[in-house]
């Protein structure tokens, strides 16, 4: 199938960003009462196992992603203490144990508040040596001494931890700081020696990259059409049962005008994907569910013709354009609609159904679900979104309901319909029966009802039951609700003893 990417790709809004033109995560409320986590990818696979052949054995070993330094991954703390002329204490930044600081390129530094997250140290008199070794590096816990130069520094000033992380294990991880002090205590943790603390923190989230979303349109099928039911109340044969958005999560987001718009969630190298195919490949599909038997061909099937009568279109009144302005169905049953569009976006096209000329529409709810097959199985993780719920189609005539019909020996079981409009009205009767019974539809199954007037028909006359003598009756009448009433009868022709019960309206009771 050839796509036209113009039509189906959304727009990358925006443009493509690294992780580092974030705002750093600010574990001290004084600095930033609400923190700013860095927004990942949640398809980043956390640990993945790798078999090595070595000497002509196999060993595996399990790598973890690195999230690259950037500024997203900084974190950053006051000192919350005012450090006198040459004072000595030790920090201590603990995260959660599923993240790591990096040996290769993990720094420390003091910065006075308000510097630029890049910037170099600009805290006056700061020398060089006033951040000691970086211990605990490859761990989840770091510690390192804060010796002050002659003028101090103040409680305000801003310690930064740079460089790579390792993600080891799914999930969000929290990082706190502290000041301590001795060496030990801020090695060991907890209250013993504590200056003071920014409090346990949210420092990595995640988020899921892809969305699907929906602007669901209902629309009802006419009963004043000729035949019923075979025209929407557009008096069109084509309608669309909603507009779809599935893509990168900001450009949905964008493009649905959220306020806020959600950020898009950044990959382990830092950088943000530019398309959903850094995730998804070309098996991906859409399915919708619902009924599509309006569109089938004359003999029931569904080839080429009928899944042209399913598809996304650019606009939406539902007139196909050029090709590549339109997606056929690629798969087509009476009660799904398969997409196989891949990676591929969709912004705001819109789902449309179309009738056959001689079939009718049917009422139907219609969902619509994305299901992923990831594109690097060792690096992403994938997930099926939804289903989304999208329009649906009602008819705008009368469905009644036998709920218990019976036809046992000696008893007279019928049905009667009662139309109180000015014009006739046809009606159809379909059956549904238990396991083991069968129902084979009569004369009476079909007809009309006349204009204020009433017909009783023989339950015996519209279905044959083989099997156990029960079933539902299901009557469709092509005329307005209100102006059509029916009620199920039952009478013992030997007592006289008779059961009158009002025909119930599905979904109403």
């Amino acid at each position: 199938m050839t796509l036209n990417k113009k039509i189906l790709a959304a727009a990358i809004v925006g443009g493509l960003c690294a992780v580092n033109a974030q705002a750093q995560v600010n574990l001290s409320a004084a600095a930033n009462a609400s923190t700013n986590p860095a927004l990942y990818a949640a398809e980043i696979i956390a640990s993945t196992t790798t078999p090595v052949q070595l000497l002509g054995s196999t060993y595996t070993f399990n790598t973890a992603p690195t999230l690259v330094n950037g500024g997203a991954n900084v974190l950053q703390a006051e000192t919350g203490y005012a450090f006198s002329a040459g004072e000595v204490r030790y920090a201590r930044f603990e995260c959660s144990s599923n993240l790591r600081f990096r040996a290769t390129n993990t720094t420390a530094g003091l910065f006075a508040n308000g510097d630029a997250i890049a910037a170099v140290s600009t805290l006056a008199g700061v020398s060089s040596g006033t951040i000691g070794n970086v211990n605990g590096l490859g761990t989840s816990v770091i510690t390192f001494s804060i010796t002050a130069p002659a003028g101090g520094i103040p409680n305000n000033a801003l310690v930064r931890v740079f460089g790579d992380r390792t993600l080891t294990g799914a999930g969000a991880a929290n990082c706190e700081y502290s000041l301590y002090d001795q060496p030990s205590q801020a090695a060991a943790g907890g209250t013993s020696g504590r200056i003071t603390t920014s409090g346990s923190r949210p420092a990595i989230s995640f988020a899921n990259s892809l969305a699907l979303r929906v602007v669901a349109q209902d629309r009802i099928a006419d009963v004043e059409a000729d035949p019923s039911f075979s025209l929407f109340t557009t008096g069109d044969a084509a309608e669309h049962l909603g507009q779809v958005y599935f893509g990168l999560r900001n450009t949905v987001s964008t493009a649905l005008a959220d306020s806020p718009v959600l950020a898009q969630p950044a990959l382990a190298d830092g950088t943000l994907p530019a398309t959903p195919a850094v995730f998804v490949g070309a098996t991906a599909n859409h399915v919708v569910t619902g009924d599509f038997t309006l569109a089938a061909n004359a003999d029931g099937t569904y080839p080429a013709a009928a899944r042209a009568r399913v598809y996304f279109n650019a606009t939406a009144d539902c007139a196909k354009g050029a090709p590549g302005s339109f997606v056929d169905a690629t798969a087509l049953t009476a009660t799904s609609a398969t997409f196989t569009i891949g990676s591929t976006a969709v912004n705001g096209l819109y789902f449309c159904v179309a009738t056959r000329a001689g079939n009718t529409i049917a009422a139907s709810d219609y969902s619509q679900q994305f299901n992923a097959v990831s594109v690097a199985p060792t690096t992403y993780s994938v997930s099926n979104i939804g289903p989304v719920d999208l329009g649906s189609i009602t008819r705008n005539g009368t469905s009644l309901q036998a709920q218990f019909a019976q036809v046992p020996s000696g008893w007279i079981s019928r049905i009667v319909l009662t139309n109180t409009g000015s014009v006739a009205r046809p009606y159809t009767i379909a059956a549904q029966t238990e396991t083991g019974t069968t129902a084979t539809l009569g004369s009476a199954a079909t007809g009309t009802v006349p204009a204020n007037g009433t017909i009783v028909l023989n339950t015996a006359d519209i279905v044959t039951f083989t099997g156990n003598p029960r079933g539902t009756l299901n009557v469709t009448v092509s005329g307005p609700d209100e102006q059509i009433q029916g009620l199920y009868q039952i009478v013992n022709g030997q007592t006289g003893s008779i059961a009158n019960t009002a025909l119930v309206r599905p979904g109403t009771n």
